[in-house]
């Protein structure tokens, strides 16, 4: 990693014409806008539904934040914050495992790739539950899924506190 490169980055995944799917997308809106607290050096990105281009978001950090839409956990109820980390993921034995996401490939098959195709960093994923994809074209989060917009800032601040390199 170089001098000039952020020590921790966060994604935001989503579509934000598909309503909750929309959810990363908002809460890296939700960061950038009210940068209060967060550390210079630290990347806050919009990924959209990159797919496997998301690899490419994960070199030259120590540690990525992830967050995206998650469908079908059975586990939890709509708005419900899920984390993850890389473990978890690539664990095919895990109570998680099929979970992630609204898209095409979901996030533990792409970590997956990636593990065998270069270094990967500390990933922390956390996965905002939508209960089922809604097809309808809309650019608005239903009411539980907005109030995880809020509730979700506090545990991805932990997260960077957590970096050792990154005083919060």
């Amino acid at each position: 990693m170089s001098e000039s490169s952020p020590s921790v980055r966060i994604i935001g995944c989503g579509n934000t014409l598909m309503g909750d799917d929309g959810v990363g997308i908002r809460v890296v809106e939700t960061l950038k806008k009210e940068r209060t607290g967060i550390p210079e050096g630290i990347d806050i990105l919009d990924a959209g539904v990159c797919g496997l281009d998301i690899l490419n978001l994960l070199e030259g950090v120590d540690k990525v934040i992830i967050i995206d839409s998650v469908v079908g956990s059975g586990l939890t109820k709509k708005g419900s914050i899920l984390r993850f980390d890389l473990e978890d993921l690539l664990n095919k034995d895990s109570e998680h495992v099929g979970i992630f996401s609204a898209h095409d490939i979901g996030i533990s098959d792409i970590l997956a790739i990636g593990k065998h195709v270069q270094e990967l960093p500390e990933v922390i994923v956390f996965g905002i539950e939508i209960g089922e994809i809604n097809h309808d074209l809309s650019m608005d989060l239903s009411p539980e899924v907005l109030a995880a917009v809020d509730s979700v800032i506090p545990y991805i601040f932990e997260e960077i506190a957590r970096n050792t390199l990154i005083k919060v």
